[in-house]
């Protein structure tokens, strides 16, 4: 019998905070008829509730447009809401729980080309 090969911590208290926030935000989206929000929202959450790779980068995309459209739209709890999930974010539980993206060659432990700009 092969032993698990990984076992998933049990869900931090951000894990938990941003998900429950995410699928309340949905709810509301549904309410006001915000249908892109009411979709993305609970897809979001399935990604941090799971710690995909790209969930806290999909994080800042979707936390972003959600400011953005609250400033253009005079909605001001959605700003306030999207600063303060993306300062949650810069805690460093949130960075425990979703690293942030490398890319592969600094992964990989390579060094950049000479002379190539963007690696260095």
């Amino acid at each position: 019998m092969r032993p698990r090969e990984s076992v998933r911590p049990r869900p931090s208290f951000v894990v938990i905070a941003l998900v429950s926030s995410l699928l309340v935000y949905a709810g509301i989206a549904v309410a006001r008829h915000w249908w892109p929000s009411a979709l993305m929202a609970p897809l979001l959450a399935v990604l941090l509730w799971r710690r995909h790779r790209r969930a806290r980068f999909s994080a800042y995309v979707f936390f972003s447009v959600l400011a953005a459209r609250g400033a253009l739209t005079g909605v001001w709890a959605l700003p306030v809401y999207a600063l303060a999930v993306v300062g949650v974010l810069q805690t460093a539980s949130a960075r425990a729980a979703w690293p942030r993206l490398t890319p592969a060659w600094r992964a990989r432990g390579d060094a950049p080309a000479r002379g190539d700009r963007m690696r260095g």
